[in-house]
């Protein structure tokens, strides 16, 4: 009989002993009812800290977003010399909806909170499905708008998630008057 060991093979005598030992390789049932058990423990325990690490980064992600949008929406309209609006829309002509679905930014040189035919649409960003409520504090306008200067127009305020007892971040955007935008802890 011939064994493979290191590379080389060599002969095996089994003329001096007449028993030879049989050694399996496996696992016992014990051994193996283990680690599914502690496979199936570690798993259990990590689902739930798996969905707070989605939500968490999800509510970052769209903080973020908004806080990119309104510093972009505000260095367009230095640059333009023009007033620009920054606000939801339901049919992408006019503000209006909900801050969670879809965000337009375009040229508002009338100030009219709709896109007319001399204005220009710069951007439409839809915010993912599975976007928390998004609330601005300002109920009256549910817009952002910029002068040329750079400054808001009378639109200062903050965005915040709907219920803050279920937001993991604890951060909201503000817009001030002069309309520069920040990130800050609840």
């Amino acid at each position: 009989m011939k064994i493979l060991s290191q590379g080389h093979l060599s002969t095996c005598n089994h003329s001096k002993s007449k028993h030879a030992k049989v050694y399996l390789q496996g696992l016992t049932l014990i051994e193996l009812l283990s680690t599914v058990s502690i496979i199936s423990l570690v798993v259990a325990m990590g689902i739930p800290k798996m969905d707070q690490w989605i939500q968490q980064k999800t509510e970052e992600s769209v903080l973020k977003s908004l806080f990119h949008l309104s510093v972009y929406a505000r260095t367009e309209a230095i640059k333009a010399t023009d007033y620009f609006t920054f606000c939801p829309t339901e049919n992408r002509i006019s503000c209006g909806g909900s801050w969670n679905k879809e965000i337009m930014i375009f040229k508002d040189s009338n100030k009219n909170e709709t896109v007319d035919e001399d204005d220009v649409l710069f951007k439409l960003i839809n915010l993912p499905e599975s976007a928390p409520c998004i609330k601005w504090n300002l109920k009256k306008r549910q817009y952002v708008q910029f002068k040329p200067s750079g400054a808001s127009n009378g639109t200062a305020g903050h965005f915040r998630y709907c219920e803050e007892g279920d937001s993991l971040i604890h951060k909201k955007v503000i817009i001030s008057f002069n309309g520069r935008t920040s990130m800050r802890k609840l």
